[in-house]
């Protein structure tokens, strides 16, 4: 599924000049008391939700893939850990070190930066036929 989601920067962050930059500022907007990360294993849940169903995303790790300072947009890889448990049989099954990426732009004039999976929407049953 094609998930997005924007994270307000509330104009206390400045624009990341180097993948270092944007690393830190990242590790500090996907910190555990942050509501970004609950907006991001959100959208992984989702994504993931066609494929597995239910699940509990942990250890959530970001990679840069490319950042373009000049046009402020960039992509990440994010790998994770997926807990799937399966309500019937009361299973539990681990799928360590998944991946997703997303790509990324700042907006700065909304004081925002959006992201956006490149995993495209499924399509309906119409649109298979």
């Amino acid at each position: 599924m094609h998930e997005q989601f924007t994270i307000d920067l509330s104009g206390r962050f400045s624009l990341p000049e180097t993948e270092g930059d944007l690393m830190e500022m990242l590790g500090y907007l996907f910190a555990p008391a942050q509501s970004a990360l609950t907006d991001f294993i959100s959208a992984l849940q989702y994504e993931n939700k066609t494929k597995f169903g239910p699940s509990q995303i942990s250890n959530l790790r970001f990679y840069p893939v490319m950042y373009e300072p000049a046009t402020v947009t960039g992509r990440i890889r994010v790998v994770y850990d997926m807990q799937l448990t399966f309500g019937c049989e009361d299973a539990v099954k681990d799928h360590l070190n998944q991946h997703s990426y997303y790509n990324f732009k700042f907006n700065p004039s909304k004081s925002c930066l959006h992201f956006e999976s490149d995993v495209p929407e499924a399509p309906s049953a119409a649109e298979e036929f």
